[in-house]
């Protein structure tokens, strides 16, 4: 069973397939080679944690394990570790969300006007108990989730339930984004796989496949900036994205931002038509934090890379509680920012 959730704000990237639908994996050879050992093996773990930084390509990664299981299928070629018949019976249920043996669990829609909701649950994750009373075909089950850092805390623990007494030949496939959001008892109930950032010639491999008519110098551009993420990639192409990620990096390497220029920066990305670019800055701040917690924690600064993990989770809750609320976004941000600069400067926050 594989749980995945591929809803974001960034779904309105053009004539591009959700992971459901992209038939090509591209990269992660380490990864796939693993998964598909462990299929073969006889000793196949009911549960995964895919584990890795946002865009990456982990729920492209779990639908494509999705089609191995129920028997699709595939070939590697190159950057592409696994290449799926798009025309293939399973491949296409899968796509369109009806094979019987595939769950996908997501945030539902919102209750109110368009968008989904801005957490995933209980009801959502409820759908397990239905579909595995379901008569499937022979197989495996497979349900994907993604992300886990967006289950409320009833749906986390109905998860947990779930988990602690799996259906035979289930197989849960959870993606993560921050290891701190996710509960300890999920994480102890799965077999953790640290999913890598693409190289930059694997976003440029991955980006032409679904991009074809993309400059090759503005191919190499964007996969320098895109950090290991195609999906970055796609927006830095597609939505002004590479000023608004290089204003980012300058607002945050600098020591005393302009504050003139971040108010002028944050207008502009509130615009109408601009949400993918200013989620995407957002989720540059919160990427920079996590690598500089990471750093800390690798040159030996313990006690400060902990103070950057704790402020990255506790942003991300405010984040999503201001959209819960339909709070102000650009008074978020700001918010973010001056309280950024003083942790960075040694200040209480």
């Amino acid at each position: 069973m594989i749980l995945a959730d591929t809803r974001s704000s960034h779904d309105d990237i053009d004539d591009v397939p959700p992971p459901a639908a992209n038939p090509s994996l591209v990269g992660h050879a380490r990864e796939w080679q693993e998964l598909v050992a462990a299929s073969r093996s006889g000793r196949m773990h009911h549960a995964w944690l895919l584990q890795g930084p946002r865009g990456i390509g982990k729920a492209t990664l779990a639908f494509a394990f999705a089609r191995h299981l129920v028997g699709a299928p595939w070939t590697a070629e190159g950057e592409r570790s696994a290449i799926f018949d798009p025309d293939d019976a399973a491949v296409r249920q899968i796509a369109s969300g009806a094979h019987p043996n595939v769950i996908h669990i997501q945030r539902g829609d919102a209750d109110r006007g368009g968008g989904f909701k801005t957490q995933i649950t209980v009801d959502e994750v409820r759908r397990l108990q239905g579909f595995f009373r379901a008569t499937a075909m022979p197989g495996w089950r497979v349900a994907i989730l993604d992300p886990a850092d967006d289950l409320n805390r009833n749906a986390a623990n109905a998860l947990l339930k779930i988990l602690e007494e799996p259906p035979a030949r289930s197989v849960f496939l959870i993606t993560n984004h921050a290891p701190g959001r996710l509960l300890p008892t999920i994480r102890s109930r799965c077999r953790t796989l640290r999913i890598d950032s693409l190289s930059n010639t694997a976003v440029a491999s991955a980006t032409r496949q679904l991009m074809p008519g993309t400059d090759g110098e503005d191919l190499n551009a964007v996969a320098a900036l895109a950090r290991g993420s195609v999906r970055q990639a796609l927006i830095l192409l597609q939505g002004g994205g590479v000023d608004v990620l290089r204003e980012a990096d300058r607002i945050l390497d600098a020591r005393q931002p302009d504050w003139q220029g971040v108010h002028s920066l944050v207008d502009g990305l509130q615009q109408k038509g601009r949400e993918a670019a200013l989620d995407l800055f957002r989720d540059r701040l919160f990427d920079r934090v996590a690598e500089e917690a990471t750093v800390a924690v690798a040159q030996g600064r313990a006690r400060e890379g902990a103070l950057l993990a704790g402020f990255g989770i506790a942003e991300q809750a405010r984040f999503r509680e201001a959209a819960a609320y339909n709070l102000d976004r650009k008074q978020t941000i700001l918010s973010f920012l001056d309280r950024y600069l003083a942790l960075r400067s040694g200040a209480t926050i």
